[in-house]
């Protein structure tokens, strides 16, 4: 934590600053699937077959049937007739609350020729709950420091003038930890058919991570009141 203080017209500023990591509980994967028919709603997942294919697939993997939502379907039509025969593209997301089986997941899309992952995007269910205790800690780490400032300075600590805080994010590679990254609003990649999958690794041309770095901000101005004696 980096702290500093200073005096203005009777005003006690005091800045303080710290680093925190977050690491990401779940993962949602955007994958675009090409099928041979064109269905709507639930009706997709038991009567197309390539989004039945890959619906089985990664429930071998122990992912939920409930991990998948329809995100959008768009037929295919031909000479302007719309049938069940009409082929389709079905845009699927999957909740991946494993993070750790993402490598096996990705995996599993290089060897489906019809499915091709779009974007990941990664969760963090407790970030709200973390960035207001960070806060908080840093809002007690004010007061200590004006106090102390204070006194060096003879004046009693009045009240507060004004508070505010700023955060910023940067997203880090977690070598060696089998970690996947596009950022926390995703990022568009491929991986179809001719993606590699080496030794639990897949090669998707971009290093991934499920970490972030967020650094906390905030500054208190707080009202410096002269002692009887100065």
């Amino acid at each position: 934590m980096s702290e500093q203080a200073g005096t203005e017209s009777g005003i006690i500023v005091v800045e303080l600053s710290a680093d925190h990591e977050l690491e990401a509980d779940h993962v949602d994967a955007v994958v675009e699937v090409k099928a041979s028919a064109f269905f709507t709603g639930n009706a997709a997942f038991t009567n197309a077959r390539e989004v039945v294919v890959l619906v089985r697939a990664l429930e071998e993997l122990g992912v939920p049937r409930t991990a998948f939502t329809l995100q959008s379907v768009q037929a295919e039509m031909s000479e302007g007739l719309l049938t069940r025969s009409s082929s389709a593209v079905y845009m699927l997301r999957i909740r991946l609350e494993q993070v750790e089986r993402l490598g096996d997941v990705l995996a599993a899309f290089s060897t489906m020729k019809q499915a091709t992952l779009r974007e990941l995007k990664w969760g963090y269910s407790r970030e709200l709950e973390f960035r207001q205790d960070w806060l908080e800690e840093l809002a007690r780490e004010s007061v200590k420091k004006a106090r102390r400032v204070a006194a060096g300075l003879g004046v009693k600590l009045g009240g507060l003038h004004r508070f505010s805080e700023k955060t910023l994010e940067s997203h880090l590679f977690a070598t060696g930890r089998g970690g996947y990254n596009a950022g926390d609003d995703g990022a568009s990649v491929s991986l179809s058919s001719g993606g590699n999958y080496l030794k639990g690794r897949v090669a998707l041309g971009f290093p991934l991570s499920h970490r972030k770095k967020v650094h906390v901000m905030a500054t208190a101005e707080f009202r410096g009141v002269p002692t009887p004696e100065s």
